[in-house]
């Protein structure tokens, strides 16, 4: 038996207990407004005992209790803790982080100002992690609504879609903004990542996705994704830093998140059951009711600060369990949306590996970063590739075969599962990113190689094979009529003007 079936069968026998009758007596004593199965807290610190969690509005000393209001110590054999209902703190900041992995910062860049009405302040958060909607494929990055829709003019439930979303935010704002301008909007079209689909804030979740924009995401500017959470595994817990399910957090067990301000920490949930979970954003109160609340492992560090907002909550076998929205400082405790609510609210599956099987999980291909003030445009690369291939007659044509079928290859590679692992297994991102790194240099010849030592012919083949498995039937006719022209123009060339030269005497151009 695992540590997680452990829990679940522990947590299940208290639950019994609750449904024969406990929860119903407990509930019946004056002031009691809930009532949960957790860890139970002795001197302020959480312990490893499970218990039956009763929430009162107010604790107050036993002798100003009449014998109608006193909650038993213990009820049907299992101990009681006492608690009162949170005013956590909806998680906000900004901080530069790169590439776009879950545990990242993102922002709207909209400007607006404090509470007190005495400076302005940008918000930011944490892209928790990639997911894909349901109803069109389209990949996503998921965080919390009032990290996407924050300081917005009219960010009620879904009012904000279209807006843009950003990475990286500014290191810092003007110091002369006039206050009677805000909010305004920062605009800044080359660091647009995506733009909002849904956001909502209900009484159980706080959630918000993103669809990512192709353009600037997918193979021309090198702001590519994954579907990880960077540095989320250590010494192997969990697994990886890939989501390989979706599970319910069981009180007791170990979870982790990545955000942009504490990074990596570990925790424990105490509750999956914590209510009226009150927090105060854009001049107005919500309260969240059925939360995770997790402390942290540390008791000197905390699990969670402003702009951890947005983080995927990971237990230790690599399982999705939360969405972390707010902490209350003052306990050191954390709230979390359980992830199946917010799937079914967003109407998304969250991007999945599976596992690693045999000795241990691939090694991770290195990313090349570049400064943002010494990189060019995605726009410029674009244009410079773009106009190196059209040079040649054998370039322009393949670039317009490429153009007719790109939406689709994009669509296929971003948001089928099938063709996204043979495109990450073919070395793709990493091909990509060779071909981007060679463009900043200069060299507009040398044509990547994969990292695993493979031919670019071998990994064009394995690519393209998927594609047609799962393409269209336009894209598959176009595929099987050009397939072996490609890829014998690719066959052992070192060079851009090699690769063209052994097209040229391949494929009939034009007129």
């Amino acid at each position: 038996m695992t540590e997680y079936e452990r829990l679940v069968a522990l947590n299940a026998a208290l639950r019994k207990v609750l449904a024969h009758g406990a929860e119903e007596r407990l509930r019946r004593i004056p002031g009691v407004r809930h009532v949960s199965i957790g860890l139970r807290s002795r001197a302020n610190k959480i312990t490893d005992e499970l218990c039956i969690r009763v929430y009162v509005a107010k604790k107050r000393p036993a002798s100003e209790l009449s014998d109608k209001e006193l909650i038993p110590r213990e009820i049907d054999g299992i101990a009681t803790d006492v608690n009162t209902p949170r005013r956590m703190k909806f998680s906000v900041d900004f901080t530069r982080y790169r590439p776009l992995k879950g545990g990242m910062m993102i922002t709207n860049l909209v400007v607006g100002v404090n509470e007190a009405h005495t400076r302005a302040v940008l918000t930011a958060g944490t892209f928790g992690c990639t997911a894909t909607r349901n109803g069109n494929g389209k990949t996503v990055l998921l965080s919390n609504w009032h990290v996407l829709t924050a300081n917005l003019p009219n960010n009620a439930n879904d009012q904000s879609n279209g807006e843009a979303i950003y990475n990286p935010a500014p290191d810092r704002l003007p110091d002369d903004i006039p206050l009677d301008i805000l909010p305004y909007h920062r605009r800044n079209d080359d660091d647009v990542i995506a733009y909002i689909r849904r956001a909502r804030i209900t009484n159980r979740v706080d959630a918000g996705i993103a669809e990512l924009d192709i353009s600037s995401c997918c193979r021309c500017c090198g702001l590519d994704y994954r579907d990880e959470i960077i540095g989320l595994s250590e010494a192997g817990v969990p697994p990886t830093n890939q989501l390989h399910g979706l599970r319910a957090a069981v009180p007791g067990s170990r979870v982790f998140k990545v955000g942009i301000t504490t990074g990596r920490t570990e925790g424990r949930v105490v509750t999956d059951s914590a209510d009226d979970v009150t927090g105060h954003i854009g001049g107005r109160d919500y309260t969240l009711s059925g939360q995770i609340e997790i402390s942290s492992s540390d008791p000197l560090a905390s699990f969670s600060l402003e702009g951890d907002s947005g983080s995927v909550i990971v237990d230790e076998g690599g399982y999705a369990v939360g969405l972390l929205f707010g902490n209350f400082s003052e306990d050191n405790v954390t709230y979390a949306n359980h992830m199946s609510d917010v799937c079914t609210e967003m109407d998304i599956h969250l991007n999945l590996v599976p596992p690693p099987h045999g000795t241990g999980a691939p090694a991770e291909v290195r990313r090349v970063t570049v400064p943002r003030e010494l990189s060019p445009t995605g726009a410029e690369l674009y244009a410079k590739a773009r106009a190196r291939v059209e040079s040649d007659p054998a370039g322009r044509w393949l670039w317009a075969v490429a153009e007719v079928h790109r939406e689709e290859i994009v669509t296929l590679v971003t948001g089928n599962r099938r063709v996204n692992v043979v495109w990450q297994r073919a070395g793709g991102p990493a091909i990509f990113a060779a071909a981007l790194k060679a463009l900043r240099a200069g060299d507009d010849e040398t044509l990547p190689s994969p990292p695993d030592g493979g031919t670019l012919e071998l990994a064009l083949a394995r690519v393209g094979a998927a594609l047609a498995a799962h393409g269209s039937e336009a894209l598959r006719t176009a595929l099987a009529r050009h397939r072996e022209a490609i890829l014998s123009a690719a066959r052992g060339s070192r060079t851009l003007t090699e690769l063209l030269a052994n097209l040229q005497s391949t494929v009939e151009q034009p007129a």
